[in-house]
């Protein structure tokens, strides 16, 4: 984004914050030494998150300004058992999250599905979310596929944006920090006509140097331009009826994060070092005879600093091309019929329009290189229909989502990846479309005081499409045999100079024979060969899946609650994209069957909160891309290869001890998977078998904790003093799937165990207007992996951010 474009909407922003600042004033109410009771709707309805048989994490508005929320990216420094990164290992602007190590997988449907008022984010990238108007974010853990349907094996992620209403309010805040940072925040709401029609506007832009050089042009990456707003419009037409309307824009035009090389497998047949002995050995024998230039060698370097990457993939047509700009609509309509039924109507249409750019190789040398264009849009349709009674609670809905994607991409492949050719891969369509239809039901019954049983299920049918046209221009090169000891099996591959000179040679043997698509001879190899073909592939299929859910509630006393329920969820199925052929095979859906048994409890006098839960999730159909024995050949194909169990408990602690002002809060989280089954190459042999004991799945950590202490101090003049630190720990994980624990080369990809301190320090008016905060990220600097992604002999990742100093100033109107 430009620098007019971003003053422009700093512009407008301020005009925002004028305006606010003209409306009226009212005075704080003063908090009391009581833990706030948080309402949640992860049932479809509004209810204390202490109330919910399952494990619910629930976050206000207040705590996640108080601690430095950002982004959907801090959420996982709040509760255990979750890991949320940015997906810069292989493209920024993307998220992938797992709860209890399940989640998104890359190339896959999304495992934990991240909804904004209950509209379902059918895409991840730009779902970073920025926190600018949020009331409230909810944590579901474990398969939500009874209420929430496909693609929640995990759990669910939920932003719920703040309603206006009659009561005037508006803020504005700026901040600044590392690496020139600047980040302006405003909003305002309130009533256009009392008591019927009421509005809300919030912006967010942020500017930010880049923290990573690219020692190819000496550039800096990294940075941030971002433009973020939000706009709503309620109108309560009757006593019973409200129509909500809610539209929001994001637009990323940032200097991406580039991924760095991790790792370089050089050993091996198929490693640099033998690719780098075949490109350049015809060198020995006649100069220039070798496809590399004599002295040119293969990058096989790896970065000085984490920070460093290595890539001439930049300008137009690489990654100056990045870009995210999304916007959504949505309309809800809620009828309260009578005073025990009521109706709820969400209608939906998000857009997006994404740039990606990839360098799989992370050297300024082109080993292979991508550029998609991705245009997609996705309308979604919620109706509910809820019930309430003394005893009996009851939702009953149907969900339809139409989904299109459209790509256009082109690949480039050299001999540094692929030995004896080149590939250009013109991608001219991808078409991508889907249609989702469900219908759900859930009952909680109130037995009696004490006892409360709930079941639920969830009826859904997927129906995908794919239509793929490219073309592919393949260019065979130049490569000999020599009758030499040790070099008679080694195809040597030769420049135009050697072709000419090497069959005059008295050691020279033959040149391997180029081949067209289906494996006939169509030259004798003595020269380059460019061949043009296209390379098409279609489906379609359909799934049907029923996730039902049960759960049991014992309330022994009002503050004391146990309960143990079954519930499951699946992802949907998808195409495999791999090979030649034509038409595409389908792979099945997977699914999660989890059994849960918990408890939750207020105790002394409402200061302190102890929420625990044990699991054990079954995993059937785990979808992996593996190489499999097809028609005689070991094949790369995606498909449902694998079983997993896995088991764990969490435990949650908020204290607010008789000191006022002062909050502790402890959280604990193991867990402990196994891959059952494995179907994948046997290594060494040229066949396929379970391997379920060399493989390991990522994102896993065993122990994950977050510990955290917040003091209020009042002062003379009457303001606040708040003083805070935080410390979150994640056990040493696998940042991809699978690990082939047997090759040392994929154990780069294992992220160290870290510890991330952050501390705050936030002085409020005695009128709780203004507020001025110092903060401090990542204090101990800690810098480890986040994500990885492997192609052929290249591990690539994206590191954790370095430490990171902030001062935010805002102001609150009311």
């Amino acid at each position: 984004m430009s620098s007019t474009a971003f003053s422009g909407r700093l512009h407008m922003i301020s005009a925002l914050a004028v305006a606010a600042a003209s409306w009226h004033v009212a005075t704080p109410a003063q908090a009391e030494q009581v833990i706030e009771e948080i309402v949640v709707t992860a049932r479809k309805r509004a209810e204390s998150a202490q109330d919910v048989p399952a494990a619910v994490s629930a976050f206000g508005a207040e705590e996640l300004e108080e601690r430095g929320v950002e982004n959907i990216l801090d959420i996982a420094r709040l509760t255990p058992n979750v890991t949320i990164n940015e997906t810069n290992g292989l493209i920024a602007g993307a998220i992938q999250i797992f709860i209890r190590g399940i989640g998104n997988d890359p190339g896959f449907d999304q495992g934990v599905g991240i909804y904004v008022d209950d509209v379902y984010m059918n895409r991840t990238s730009g779902a970073l979310l920025e926190v600018y108007d949020v009331e409230r974010v909810e944590v579901l853990k474990g398969p939500q596929g009874h209420l929430y349907g496909r693609n929640t094996i995990g759990g669910a992620v939920k932003y719920i944006s703040r309603e206006p209403d009659n009561e005037f309010r508006a803020f504005v805040e700026g901040k600044v920090g590392t690496d020139s940072l600047r980040k302006l925040k405003v909003g305002m709401s309130g009533a256009l006509a009392e008591d019927r029609l009421f509005g809300s506007i919030a912006m967010s832009a942020t500017d930010m140097d880049g923290y990573q050089t690219n020692t190819f042009d000496n550039s800096e990456w990294a940075s941030k331009e971002q433009f973020a707003m939000r706009a709503s419009l309620l109108w309560q037409a009757a006593e019973n009826f409200q129509l909500k309307l809610v539209g929001d824009y994001y637009a990323d035009d940032s200097a991406p994060y580039i991924p760095t090389r991790v790792a370089v497998e050089q050993g091996g047949a198929g490693g640099l070092g033998t690719f780098q002995a075949l490109l350049s050995t015809a060198n020995l024998f006649v100069p220039g005879a070798g496809f590399l230039a004599p002295g040119q060698t293969l990058d096989t370097s790896l970065p000085a600093d984490v920070d460093d990457v290595n890539t001439a993939f930049v300008g137009p047509g690489g990654f100056d091309e990045y870009k995210i700009e999304s916007s959504g609509l949505a309309l809800t309509a809620t009828w309260d019929i009578n005073d025990n039924w009521s109706l709820k109507s969400v209608t939906s249409s998000r857009w997006l329009d994404n740039n990606m750019p990839f360098d799989f190789d992370g050297s300024d040398q082109v080993f292979i290189n991508t550029l998609q264009r991705r245009e997609q849009q996705d309308l979604t349709q919620e109706l509910q229909l809820n019930f309430t009674s003394d005893r009996v609670n009851m939702v009953l809905g149907a969900y339809y989502l139409d989904g299109e994607f459209e790509n256009r991409a082109q690949t480039t492949q050299t001999p540094f990846l692929r030995l004896l050719t080149s590939h250009f891969k013109d991608t001219l369509q991808d078409d991508r479309n889907e249609k989702s239809t469900s219908f759900y039901a859930n009952v909680d019954w109130d037995i009696n005081d004490q006892w409360q049983l709930s079941l639920g299920g969830r009826y859904t049918k997927d129906e995908k499409d794919l239509d793929q046209i490219a073309n592919v221009t393949l260019t065979q090169h130049v490569a000999g045999f020599v009758n030499l000891p040790g070099l008679q099996q080694a195809p040597l591959v030769l420049s135009p100079l050697g072709a000419q000179v090497f069959p005059l040679l008295p050691f020279f043997n033959f040149f391997l024979p180029h081949r067209d698509p289906a494996g006939n001879i169509i030259n004798f190899g003595n020269a380059e060969t460019v061949t043009m073909f296209p390379e098409n592939k279609v489906g379609s299929e359909e799934w049907t899946e029923f996730t039902p859910s049960a759960r049991i509630r014992f309330q022994a006393t009002d503050d004391l609650m146990f309960y143990g329920g079954i519930a499951t969820g699946f992802k949907s199925g998808g195409f495999d994209t791999n090979g030649s052929a034509l038409v595409a095979n389908e792979y099945e859906p997977e699914t999660v069957t989890t059994y849960s048994l918990g408890m939750k409890s207020t105790l002394l006098d409402g200061s302190l909160r102890i929420n625990a839960e044990v699991f054990q999730n079954d995993y059937e159909d785990k979808q992996l891309d593996v190489i499999q024995l097809t028609g005689g050949s070991l094949v790369l194909t995606t498909n449902n290869v694998g079983e997993v169990e896995s088991r764990g408990a969490e435990l949650e602690i908020l204290w607010l001890p008789p000191i006022d002002g002062l909050a502790i809060n402890l959280n604990v989280g193991w867990l402990d998977v196994e891959i059952e089954k494995f179907i994948d190459q046997i290594p060494g042999t040229n066949t396929t078998g379970d391997v379920s004991s060399s493989r390991e799945l990522g994102y896993a950590p065993e122990l994950t904790w977050q510990a955290r202490v917040q003091y209020e101090m009042p002062l003379a003049n009457g303001g606040t003093l708040t003083l805070g630190a935080d410390a979150d720990y994640r056990d040493e994980m696998f940042t991809d799937s699978p690990i082939d624990t047997t090759n040392p080369f994929f154990l780069n990809a294992q992220s160290e165990d870290r510890t991330m301190v952050n501390a705050f320090l936030t002085y409020r008016s005695p009128d709780q207007r203004w507020r001025l905060a110092l903060e401090g990220k990542n204090l101990t600097d800690e810098r480890v992996l986040e994500n990885t992604f492997n192609v052929s002999n290249f591990i690539l990742g994206g590191y954790s951010r370095g430490r990171t100093y902030g001062i935010t100033v805002g102001y609150t109107f009311e």
